[in-house]
C-alpha cells in the first residue's frame, strides 16, 4: 500500500517577472517565504516541510529561520515541476505544493484537503478554493476562479470571471495535494490549448482526463502577485493581531 505520509513542498524562485525577489519581500519585517513556512508548519498531518528554491538567498533565509531548504534547478518553468524535483528525493506518498506567495494560507482548509485525499484513495489531485463576492477580485486576471461539479470536482479554472455575471464565485487558492506518482509524471503530460490560453498549469490535468477535487474552505487567503499586495496582507495581519 502506498505511503500516506505527507511531504509539504514550498517552491520559491527569485526571478519572478512581475515581482523579482518576491519570496524575500518583507511583510511586517518578516520575509514572505518565512511567513509561508510558518503557516505550513502549523498544519496538522504534515510529516516534513521543505522549501525548494533556485537561489541561495532564499535558502539562507529559510535555514536562518530554522526551516529546511533544498536547491533545485533554475530551469523549472513552474512551481509544479520544482515540487516534483523535490518530491523525487523523498518517499512520501502525498505531496502538498504550497505556493511561496500565500502568507495567509488557510491552515484549517489544508487540513481538510489532506483528510479528503487520505480518505478517497482514487483521487490523484486536490486543491482549495474560497467563496468570494468581491467584484474587483472577480475582474482581476491574477485572481484565478474555479467552477466545480456537485460532487466537488473541478470543471474549469479561468482568469476571467466564471461563472459570468454578478454574484459569488470560487476564488482558487494556490495549494495542491498530489499522489506522489501522479506528480512525478505530471511534466510528461501534453499541454493542451486551454492551459496555453489561460496560462494555468492545473488545466493540464483536466485536459488529459484527470480529476481535481476542489475543497472549499472558510478562511480567505490573500496571495501576493504584485508589490502593492504587500500592504493588503499587512493590513489583514494587523486586524488579526488586534
Amino acid at each position: 500500500m502506498p505511503s500516506t505520509k505527507v511531504l509539504a513542498v514550498i517552491p520559491a524562485r527569485y526571478g519572478s517577472k512581475r515581482f523579482p525577489g518576491k519570496p524575500l519581500a518583507e511583510i511586517s519585517g518578516v520575509p514572505m517565504i518565512v511567513r509561508v513556512l510558518r503557516r505550513v508548519e502549523r498544519i496538522r498531518g504534515i510529516d516534513r516541510v521543505v522549501v525548494a528554491t533556485d537561489d541561495e538567498r532564499i535558502r539562507d533565509a529559510v535555514v536562518s529561520a530554522g526551516g529546511e531548504a533544498m536547491m533545485t534547478l533554475k530551469a523549472h518553468r513552474s512551481g509544479t515541476s520544482r515540487s516534483a524535483e523535490a518530491a523525487a528525493a523523498f518517499r512520501h506518498g502525498l505531496v502538498l505544493n504550497v505556493q511561496g506567495d500565500e502568507p495567509l494560507l488557510p491552515v484549517a482548509g489544508v487540513e481538510r484537503l489532506i483528510a479528503v485525499m487520505k480518505a478517497e484513495r482514487n483521487l490523484v489531485m486536490g486543491t482549495l478554493a474560497a467563496r468570494s463576492a468581491d467584484p474587483e477580485a472577480a475582474a482581476r486576471r491574477d485572481v484565478v476562479k474555479v467552477v466545480r461539479s456537485r460532487g466537488g470536482m473541478a470543471l474549469y479554472f479561468s482568469r476571467s470571471p466564471v461563472p459570468s455575471g454578478p454574484g459569488p464565485f470560487l476564488h482558487h487558492i494556490g495549494v495542491y495535494l498530489y499522489r506522489r506518482s501522479f506528480l512525478l509524471g505530471y511534466g510528461s503530460l501534453p499541454r493542451g490549448p486551454m492551459e496555453k490560453r489561460e496560462d494555468l498549469e492545473q488545466l493540464r490535468a483536466l485536459e488529459n482526463g484527470y480529476g481535481i477535487r476542489v475543497v472549499e474552505c472558510g478562511g480567505k487567503s490573500l496571495g501576493v502577485d504584485r508589490p502593492e499586495d504587500i500592504k493588503r496582507v499587512e493590513k489583514r495581519i494587523e486586524k488579526r493581531l488586534r
